[in-house]
């Protein structure tokens, strides 16, 4: 599965928001998707190392929660991103 159609796109609701203090970030990503396949997806597309991630359905979609690893800064990845 190509790293674009893993990542949709990122989350950038209000709880998102407070989760970069945490140097984490939330995306939506393909239903099929799964850890491993998000994981490879942010670090080629993005150039960052994660650490972790974590995922959950909910009724807008599967959402990944997504922890840099150690020297990444998250709030710096959602500047580029445009989140923030």
């Amino acid at each position: 599965m190509s790293d674009h159609k893993v990542i949709l796109s990122p989350r950038s609701k209000e709880r998102a928001l407070y989760m970069l203090e945490q140097n984490k970030l939330e995306f939506y990503v393909a239903r099929t998707a799964s850890k491993l396949d998000i994981k490879g997806a942010v670090r080629s597309l993005f150039q960052v190392e994660v650490s972790k991630v974590n995922t959950r359905i909910t009724k807008e979609g599967k959402l990944a929660i997504v922890k840099l690893a150690e020297g990444h800064s998250a709030e710096d990845l959602s500047n580029r991103l445009g989140i923030l």
